[in-house]
């Protein structure tokens, strides 16, 4: 029985990373991406880890480790990304209980590196992805395998509400191969705020009324592509990861029509982007290389190869550096963007699983 039960887990664990996987205030609006990004601003990486260190903050110009940490009553880590929301103190970050699959978004403190809050969102039985909130200061919260998105006000720090999502499972029963694999927000031009979800199994890609919780238009890939992770752009396009159909698909954020399929690496699970706006940048969980993209154009610029597995990237404000978790080899790879080219590896003694760079006042 516990030989069964171990082969559950991991197969549970393969099919959620393949899927992808306080101020107390109003949320602050992204600032608009700056055409000559500042040359002289600071950061701090952030990388999380489920084994010892679960937190390590590296100095994002000279590239030193400057301290780690343990969370006191940590369970694991969901799926985090650069994508996360950070209020200009807290990092809002998804935990998850393996054990009781009781899951909640806990607020961490960058300065201090203290859980000052956990929200808890009840059962989950795989992930959570957590993405930018709304203009109207809500955030939406993807629950995997629950079909569901958690609706948190990011100034009361209160659980609204939870939205039901059609993820296309049809008559077949609920099962984790359908999902809302993600959630990230915008409001376009014509006024609405979209929340858009990937269904992974279910191919399809959703926009949502934040307002009403009611779809407004649906997307279906094609069968066999998986849709399992997307992104809003600074210009507000929608890229799409087609985990089995490798490939970043570029959507128009009203009508969901395809403006553009491009081919990536095997798996692809994440799109940043510059902090100009001028590049995409796609990470991989099946390869060994970061795809970089004309957001403009939507023309590939780059493959830079960097180690295995890199699924997560994230940008310095300043533009020269990137940087990319490598999964399987504990560090962190810094890319150069003025060469395209490895300039360091950051050993972090422990397999990464999430990153973050934090801009400094």
């Amino acid at each position: 029985m516990s030989a069964r039960i171990a082969a559950l887990l991991t197969a549970l664990s393969v099919l959620v990373s393949t899927c992808g996987g306080g101020t107390g205030g109003v949320a602050p609006s992204p600032a608009p991406p700056s055409a000559s990004p500042p040359k002289d601003v600071k950061a701090q990486v952030i990388v999380l880890s489920n084994s010892s260190p679960n937190v390590t903050v590296i100095d994002g110009e000279s590239f030193r480790v400057l301290r780690t940490k343990d969370i006191p009553g940590f369970k694991a880590w969901t799926w985090n990304d650069d994508n996360n929301y950070f209020d200009g103190r807290h990092l809002w970050l998804g935990e998850r209980d393996p054990q009781t699959s009781e899951a909640d978004v806990m607020l961490l403190d960058l300065d201090t590196l203290e859980v000052t809050e956990r929200i808890p969102l009840g059962k989950e039985p795989t992930t959570l992805y957590i993405g930018k909130p709304t203009k109207e200061g809500q955030l939406f919260v993807a629950k995997h395998a629950s079909w569901q998105l958690a609706v948190i006000d990011v100034r009361t720090r209160k659980l609204l509400r939870a939205v039901d999502v059609d993820v296309n499972a049809g008559t077949t029963g609920k099962a984790p191969q359908w999902a809302a694999c993600d959630a990230d927000s915008a409001t376009t031009d014509d006024g609405v705020t979209r929340i858009f979800v990937p269904t992974s199994f279910g191919t399809t890609t959703t926009a949502i009324d934040a307002a009403t919780g009611k779809p407004l238009r649906t997307l279906s890939h094609p069968a066999g592509s998986r849709p399992c992770m997307l992104t809003v752009a600074p210009d507000k396009k929608v890229w799409v990861q087609e985990c089995d159909g490798n490939a970043n698909v570029v959507l128009d954020p009203v009508s969901l029509e395809i403006l553009k399929r491009i081919p990536s690496g095997k798996s692809p699970l994440l799109a940043a982007f510059t902090a100009d706006g001028k590049y995409g940048l796609i990470g991989v969980g099946s390869d060994t290389f970061v795809q970089v993209i004309d957001a403009k154009t939507l023309g590939e610029v780059k493959r830079v190869e960097v180690g295995t597995n890199p699924d997560k990237v994230s940008s310095h404000p300043n533009g020269k550096w990137l940087f990319a978790e490598l999964t399987k080899e504990a560090a962190v790879a810094v890319i150069d963007t003025t060469t395209w080219t490895v300039a360091q590896r950051i050993p972090i003694g422990t397999n990464p699983t999430g990153i973050f760079v934090r801009t400094l006042p």
